[in-house]
C-alpha cells in the first residue's frame, strides 16, 4: 500500500479470504500513526509468510522501526513482487508479464516522470487526450486513481487503448504522451523546483 508520505509503501500479508476486509480498514484507519494508506499492488503466492519474510530481510535497511513500512521506491516493489510466482489480485487485469517489462525498462532508463517533479498535486484532475471525457485523479507521485484504482499511467494508457480496441503495434505506452494538465501534455510540463 502508498501511504500519504511519499516514499513510504507498506509491505504485509494477509489471507485471500481476509483482504477486502483488511485493506477498507486499513484505508479508513491508517497504519503506524501514518495515514492516507491506499492499495497499490497484491498478489496471491504459496508460501506467502516466508515470502513477507524474505522482503523484510531484502528491504530491513529501509524499515522504519518495526513496522511494515519502507522508505523505497514503489517501482521497485511492484518489480520485486511481478517476479514472484502468483496471481496479480490487485490491480485487476493485469499482464504480469508486460507489466513486469514495463516496470523493468522504466526503472533501468533512470529517471521517470513524477508528478509532483511537474507541480501537479495529490487530488488534480489530468484529462486523457484523446478523449477528453476521461479523467483520472493524482494520487501520488507516480499514480492516478480511475476507475476505483490506483494506477500508474502507462498501464492505465494501455488499458484505456485496449478497452478501446485500438493498441499500438508495441504494446508500450509513454503515459505522460496521453495525457495533460491546464490544457498542456503532461511530458511536455517544465521541473518545478
Amino acid at each position: 500500500m502508498t501511504t500519504a508520505v511519499s516514499g513510504l509503501i507498506k509491505i504485509g500479508q494477509t489471507g485471500i479470504d481476509s483482504y477486502q476486509e483488511r485493506m477498507r480498514f486499513l484505508e479508513a484507519n491508517g497504519y503506524y500513526n501514518v495515514s492516507g494508506l491506499k492499495r497499490f499492488f497484491a498478489i496471491e503466492v504459496k508460501d506467502y509468510k516466508e515470502k513477507e519474510n524474505l522482503l523484510k530481510e531484502i528491504f530491513n535497511k529501509h524499515q522504519v522501526g518495526d513496522s511494515e513500512l519502507f522508505a523505497l521506491d514503489y517501482d521497485l516493489v511492484r518489480q520485486l513482487l511481478l517476479s514472484f510466482d502468483g496471481k496479480v489480485i490487485y490491480p485487476k487485469e493485469v499482464n504480469k508479464e508486460k507489466e513486469f517489462d514495463e516496470v523493468t525498462k522504466a526503472r533501468e532508463q533512470g529517471e521517470r516522470f513524477t508528478f509532483y517533479k511537474k507541480g501537479v498535486k495529490d487530488g488534480e484532475e489530468i484529462v486523457f487526450i484523446a478523449d477528453k471525457e476521461i479523467t483520472a485523479e493524482v494520487v501520488g507521485e507516480r499514480e492516478v486513481e480511475y476507475g476505483g484504482q490506483v494506477w500508474k499511467l502507462s498501464p492505465l494508457t494501455r488499458k484505456i487503448y485496449e478497452d478501446r480496441g485500438e493498441v499500438n503495434s508495441s504494446g508500450a505506452y509513454q503515459g505522460a504522451a496521453y495525457w495533460e494538465y491546464k490544457g498542456k501534455k503532461l511530458k511536455n510540463l517544465p521541473d518545478k523546483n
